[in-house]
């Protein structure tokens, strides 16, 4: 009987949602006093060295930017970003802190924009996907809303890990190619940060029939000079979407056939040998 009743909370949860995009800039633009970078300076005795920390608490990697357009990649974990010869500590008070900026991402070497991605919904749904535009400081950029006829769960478009978000109705999930896709809208999620997530592995519950996806990645060329740092420093890219028989790209709206996955989708960000493996292992030639 709980179960019974916990069900049917869930689908009215669902039915009611209001389906509004609660895709959020700062999602992405943070600054020091986002506690997921910790900003320390310490003194490394066996080093004899004065050291600037940058911890990141995340999962995914950031963009440290310093004055004079000094880039730092800051992995999970902690990162060594300076180091000054110093026979004692006492030269730490003259280790002033400097302005940075501090942004969700890295720059990727060449975003494939052919990279095929999966459906959202089960297999054998028919799927309403229409491109919206959302307006990020100075211009507009697109996301995606996918429509189901049910409150359906939601399954990983792509593989990648779970980063921290900070909104119980969203996800993000860093790609290894260092793109983005933020899904918003849930009534709940499946996975935590951190996790390691698969293409077509259910990730969550959508809200009010639908699940909007933003695709998108930090763009070097937003840093060029002063003015267009200032920017909102993503680019937001359409995605190649298979219907079960070719691939298709989001240009307004249209109506596909979600289809189980195939051997191409999910090895798509496999090495070589893992695919080798993969395809042997599930005997497929």
């Amino acid at each position: 009987m709980k179960k019974l009743l916990l069900s049917f909370a869930l689908l009215t949860t669902c039915l009611m949602v209001n389906a509004q995009d609660n895709f959020r800039e700062i999602f992405f633009l943070t600054n020091t006093s986002v506690p997921v970078i910790e900003n320390t300076v310490r003194y490394n005795s066996s080093a004899q060295a004065i050291e600037r920390i940058y911890k990141n608490n995340d999962y995914c990697s950031y963009m440290v930017v310093r004055k004079g357009a000094r880039y730092y990649n800051a992995v999970p974990g902690e990162n060594v970003f300076e180091s000054r010869p110093s026979k004692t500590q006492t030269a730490m008070n003259n280790f002033a802190k400097t302005d940075v900026r501090i942004y969700r991402g890295i720059f990727p070497k060449k975003p494939d924009s052919l990279y095929h991605y999966a459906l959202p919904f089960p297999a054998h749904r028919e799927v309403h996907v229409k491109e919206m535009l959302q307006r990020l400081r100075e211009r507009r950029e697109p996301y995606y809303s996918f429509r189901s006829s049910g409150c359906d769960t939601v399954y990983a478009m792509r593989g990648g890990v779970a980063c921290i978000s900070g909104d119980k109705r969203g996800l993000i999930i860093n790609h290894i190619d260092e793109t983005f896709a933020v899904y918003s809208h849930f009534v709940r999620t499946f996975v935590k940060a951190g996790d390691p997530i698969e293409v077509g592995q259910a990730i969550g519950l959508a809200a009010g029939y639908q699940v909007n996806v933003t695709f998108l990645y930090l763009d070097s060329q937003f840093f060029k000079n002063s003015e267009t740092a200032e920017q909102y420093p993503y680019t937001h890219f359409s995605p190649m979407l298979w219907n079960g028989t070719s691939y298709v790209r989001v240009a307004d709206d249209l109506t596909l056939m979600a289809s189980p996955l195939t051997p191409d989708l999910i090895t798509q960000d496999m090495s070589k040998a893992e695919r080798k493996r993969w395809l042997k292992k599930h005997g497929i030639k």
